[in-house]
């Protein structure tokens, strides 16, 4: 492969030998996927400051057994391959926190990581958002500081599982999180909200994905955000993290960001997406792939899917394709969320 990329010269630049790894990467990170059985099983978690259980993914290599199914397949999205309640491959694999999406995020978003990661030889947590109506905007906001909350009750639970604790390798957790699941994830690594920061993240000139809705449902986020939203939520069981489009960076307090002492790195997908501000953060690791979008980070869709989304009226973007496939853009996400994950805790 490196030799379709030689030069006249015979010598290969760095940035396009960069590229060609990044490529073999991700295609070994989509083969481990595809090749390698991957287990799913669900269990609800009890969250105290939630007041209600969330649902909970526990995703990992497999061994024989189960009920081999499509997860998350609808008429929109293919789903990926996995075996509901399959027994726990032999050997100790490292442990990932995982979380997906927006406020009104399908809960099947995550599918895809998930067993990408699991198939690459992780036990992998993933916390499935709340479902979230049009009418509960007022609701919504206090998912700001409840989905940290979320994470740290699914690490707790995964870990006291008996088929975790025999299979995982002991130390830190490598956390990934994509969009507020990204915010999360920050804050379980350090980051804190400044309040006032946060109350102001739908002023104009707005840029926040949610204050249209906000602003629809008549909600004011000068009332809505209390002190408690500042609250610190470390977790010290964190050992390295990567975040995805991480949203409402710009409503962290600038000193917890710098105090974060984990590595961390920040992946954006498109190059005009919001700078994540990797400078406010000792050592963190930035990384852009102009080509990708929001949408990428959903599933496959089925070829039906894009007649669906005329009739329905909705933004067809979400399964349009790009100069590279989402298949093939996935599986670079994957490959540099395995690289951010291999600077610190849980490579494999």
């Amino acid at each position: 492969m490196l030799g379709a990329v030689m030069m006249p010269t015979g010598r290969i630049p760095l940035a396009i030998l960069l590229a060609a790894l990044l490529t073999v990467a991700g295609a070994l990170a989509a083969r481990a996927a595809d090749d390698v059985p991957v287990g799913v099983r669900s269990f609800d978690v009890g969250v105290p400051e939630r007041g209600a259980p969330v649902t909970v993914e526990l995703w990992y290599p497999a061994a024989p057994g189960g009920t081999i199914e499509a997860y998350g397949a609808s008429p929109l999205f293919v789903g990926v391959k996995a075996v509901r309640d399959a027994p726990v491959a032999a050997g100790r694999f490292p442990l990932v926190l995982l979380a997906h999406g927006g406020l009104r995020s399908n809960p099947s978003l995550a599918g895809w990581i998930a067993a990408r990661l699991a198939g690459a030889g992780r036990i992998v947590v993933s916390v499935h958002p709340p479902a979230l109506g049009p009418r509960q905007a007022g609701e919504a906001v206090d998912e700001f500081r409840l989905r940290p909350a979320d994470l740290r009750a699914a690490l707790s639970a995964a870990e006291a599982l008996p088929e975790v604790a025999a299979h995982r390798v002991p130390g830190k957790v490598g956390a990934v999180g994509f969009f507020l699941g990204g915010t999360s994830v920050l804050a379980l690594a350090g980051a804190r909200f400044d309040v006032g920061h946060l109350r102001a993240a739908c002023d104009t000139p707005a840029r926040g994905p949610d204050c249209r809705w906000f602003a629809a449902s008549g909600i004011d986020l000068h009332r809505a955000v209390d002190e408690a939203f500042g609250t610190d939520r470390t977790d010290p069981r964190i050992g390295a993290m990567v975040a995805v489009d991480p949203e409402l960076m710009d409503a962290f307090d600038p000193a917890s960001l710098a105090a974060i002492a984990v590595p961390v790195t920040l992946l954006r997908l498109a190059a005009d997406s919001p700078s994540p501000q990797p400078a406010l953060i000792p050592g963190a690791h930035a990384e852009t792939i102009a080509d990708a979008d929001a949408f990428t980070a959903f599933g496959a869709c089925t070829g039906r899917a894009a007649a669906i989304l005329k009739q329905e009226g909705e933004d067809e973007a979400i399964c349009r394709e790009g100069a590279r496939p989402r298949a093939v853009l996935q599986a670079e996400i994957a490959a540099r969320i395995e690289e951010g994950l291999a600077r610190g805790a849980g490579a494999p």
